[in-house]
């Protein structure tokens, strides 16, 4: 659509131009007078309305449209003061002063293109191309004229207009000039090409028309008017050709040496133009002398200060690329900078709370050791009480938040003294500084666990949580790192055993000497001899309704030849965390299954014996099937034998733990709860697993006469028993106030002193069975 109107207009105002073009070469003046502002005024709406769609250099078109505009003006003055007002219009003065504007306004445009281009040149090379070319353009054109001018007429206030127009198109076509000996386009687009030849076919018209002005020989409506016509349709059609592609910037190369700069070939014509002038006798040999010994001069300073371009331009490109790599170098080692403390704080911290971790407290406290011989300080081991429990029930994702917000506590309670580290899941260690006593440590601490024990709001949940912590110090309780956190860890761990007492310990010589004790043992239990120190004793189990024997539980007890009597709550522990229960309790089934077979072959019985079982090993491949094998191999039935595993191991078991005991009750084996009463307050787990008995734990036993809460919660678990068909069996019983409230209760079965202590195979025959049967 643009396409076709463009069309249109072009070639309506072509058809326009060369019927005026037509009526001059007729001499028509009536037919010339009309057509000139008409064609005038075409060009100018058509500059006008395609302007609109430039967008570089809006004022240099709008004086190209004022040169059309002003031009359709004076021509219409002139048709109506020539042709309705019967005066010659070339006789008036005034119309020479308005022509005049059209001059103006091109002079504006070269002017103002000239200010764009500037900027871009030497401004000292620009004044010597200025001097060269307005030399040659001023002797030429005083060389043309000087001979038919009369001095006396430039007082003639008729011929100012003229003089003025002269000056005018001297002025535009020097800049044009100088903008071509300066630019190194090699190639002018047809936007440039319209422009520069409109220029220069109005200027060279207009000196003309001053020539023929000075020498009276000027008639209107001659081809000479027409020249003037084609330079204002050629702006018209140069602003058609733009408006195609109007975000195309005429200024829009940028050089990095001025664009003056270099060996021009278009300097050449500065010294070809001369003399050909000289040939066809435009200009005598006196300005062409001049006109040379002006280039001449020019050449040489051109050639210095070319010179001087180029090594101004190679300081400011060097000092430029020195400053560019300066500053490149500023960013980056300002980036590296950034990036290493970043990595080297990220490498110190926790990633979940922030806090600094592991290994960057470890490697502290090794360079404070390194440091000095006399660097004292204190290790504060911190673990969160029942964590694992938020964890099961909410998820990761809300024991984190927990995480985060003690560890924000600590954080915001931080002393200057201390630096505080996550050591892993709910441990956090801290490290204080400097010669503390016992009372200043112990004032931490208690700081530590008040602030833990505040309420924890994470919606919609309300958590309280506990801490237990262990302090050790240095070089008091140990002179290497590895060895005073070790010790830190295991105060930490003897507090979290006592629930009662304050929530931190400190690492002390009973601590050590449990150390000792404990390492003592481990190293016999390594050695040990099964057969010659352990041995099993028994306790019995009565039915409470006739007091008859049911079975008993066998005991494990170690007598080692040089320390004698090891209990059971010390080796059993120990040999838990060392893996070698799997290889006791190996030893405890196949004897208890060898006497319990003897016992009930010997003497016609099915009485039922309970081994106590590490969750360690029933959880173990083909414990299942390694049993069934016993007691195929020892002829047991198994019915004689109950499977004892306490309270808090069913709530802490897996699903792998629910398979076994569903196929150990599968094939007659009976499972027991030990312990019950005094673990987990969740009771799913008995719902889960096939459970033949519950085994009231020793600590309710003993206050039921005397604790009316504990007889209530007696009273509840043996009515649940019942309730679920399970039996109720009662452990520790002591005295005869206690079996009298079992009774009460209806209690199942009992175990304890009363009615015999844990004894050896041979005095439990002889005691119980034999007894029992007599």
């Amino acid at each position: 659509m643009y396409i076709n109107k463009r069309y249109i207009k072009i070639g309506s105002l072509t058809i326009l131009f060369i019927i005026y073009i037509y009526t001059l070469i007729l001499k028509s003046d009536i037919w010339g007078n009309i057509l000139s502002p008409i064609v005038a005024f075409m060009s100018a709406a058509i500059i006008w309305q395609e302007s609109k769609k430039i967008i570089a250099y809006q004022l240099i078109w709008r004086q190209l449209f004022f040169v059309a505009f002003s031009w359709g003006l004076v021509d219409l003055a002139w048709l109506i003061v020539e042709e309705f007002l019967s005066v010659k219009p070339d006789s008036l003065a005034i119309f020479m002063y308005l022509y005049l504007l059209s001059n103006i306004f091109i002079a504006a445009a070269c002017t103002m293109y000239f200010y764009y281009s500037v900027k871009k040149w030497n401004l000292i090379q620009l004044i010597l191309d200025t001097i060269a070319v307005g030399s040659l353009i001023f002797f030429t054109t005083w060389s043309l004229v000087s001979d038919e001018i009369n001095v006396r007429y430039l007082l003639n206030n008729e011929l100012i207009s003229t003089f003025l127009c002269f000056i005018t198109d001297l002025f535009s076509i020097t800049i044009l000039a100088i903008i071509y000996i300066s630019s190194k386009r090699k190639n002018f687009n047809k936007v440039r090409v319209l422009i520069v030849s409109s220029i220069i076919i109005y200027s060279l018209s207009d000196l003309y028309y001053v020539y023929l002005d000075f020498t009276d020989k000027y008639d209107a409506n001659t081809l000479i008017d027409g020249f003037f016509m084609l330079s204002i349709v050629l702006f018209a059609f140069a602003t058609m050709e733009k408006a195609k592609d109007p975000s195309l910037s005429i200024m829009s190369i940028d050089m990095e040496l001025p664009e003056n700069y270099g060996r021009s070939n278009r300097l050449i014509l500065l010294f070809i133009v001369p003399p050909i002038l000289y040939f066809f006798k435009v200009i005598n040999s006196f300005v062409l002398f001049h006109i040379v010994s002006i280039l001449i001069v020019y050449s040489l300073f051109r050639k210095y200060v070319q010179l001087a371009i180029r090594n101004v331009y190679l300081l400011k490109r060097e000092k430029s690329m020195t400053d560019v790599l300066e500053q490149l170098v500023k960013e980056r080692t300002k980036e590296l900078v950034n990036a290493n403390n970043i990595l080297e704080n990220l490498s110190k911290k926790d990633v979940l709370t922030g806090l600094y971790n592991r290994r960057y407290f470890i490697e502290y406290i090794d360079s404070l050791i390194e440091a000095s011989e006399s660097s004292k300080f204190s290790v504060i081991c911190i673990d969160l009480d029942r964590f694992k429990a938020i964890n099961d029930a909410h998820g990761h994702e809300i024991g984190d938040k927990v995480l985060v917000e003690v560890a924000a506590r600590l954080q915001k309670w931080c002393p200057s003294d201390v630096k505080i580290s996550r050591a892993g899941g709910d441990e956090f260690t801290i490290l204080v500084e400097g010669d503390n006593s016992f009372y200043s440590l112990r004032l931490y601490c208690e700081e530590i666990v008040e602030l833990c024990r505040k309420t924890i709001e994470i919606s919609p949940y309300t958590f309280h949580v506990g801490v237990s912590l262990g302090i050790a110090s240095y070089p008091n309780d140990s002179l290497d790192r590895e060895t005073l956190m070790k010790y830190a860890d295991i105060a930490m761990y003897n507090c979290k055993k006592n629930y009662i007492g304050p929530r931190y310990t400190f690492f002390d010589d009973t601590i050590s000497a449990e150390i000792q004790r404990k390492h003592s043992i481990e190293l016999l239990l390594q050695e040990i001899d099964f057969d010659k120190e352990f041995q099993l004793f028994y306790q019995p189990q009565y039915r409470i309704s006739d007091d008859s024997l049911v079975g008993m539980e066998a005991l494990l007890r170690w007598n080692n030849p040089k320390n004698g009597f090891i209990s059971p709550g010390e080796f059993i522990p120990i040999a838990e965390e060392t893996f070698l229960i799997m290889k006791i309790g190996e030893w405890v089934i196949n004897e208890a299954l060898k006497q319990i077979r003897i016992w009930n072959e010997k003497y016609n019985l099915n009485l039922v014996v309970g081994i106590n079982m590490s969750p360690k090993q029933i959880i173990t491949d083909k414990f299942v099937e390694n049993l069934m094998n016993k007691i195929e191999a020892k002829k047991i039935t198994p019915k004689w034998i109950d499977i004892e595993i306490t309270e808090t191991s069913a709530m802490s078991s897996n699903e792998s733990m629910e398979k076994i005991l569903e196929k150990l009750a599968t094939i007659g084996i009976s499972i027991s709860i030990d312990d019950f009463g005094t673990g987990y307050s969740s009771l799913s787990y008995i719902k889960r697993f096939d459970i033949d008995r519950l085994k009231i734990a020793k600590e309710l036993v003993d206050n039921i006469y005397n604790d009316h809460n504990t007889l209530l919660i007696v009273k509840a678990i043996i009515m649940m028993a019942k309730g679920m068909g399970l039996k109720a069996i009662a452990e520790g019983v002591e005295e005869e106030s206690q079996l009298e409230m079992l009774k009460e209760l209806e209690c199942d079965e009992i175990q304890g002193y009363l009615y015999g202590r844990p004894v050896s195979a041979e005095v439990f025959e002889q005691e119980h069975i034999i007894k029992h049967l007599s």
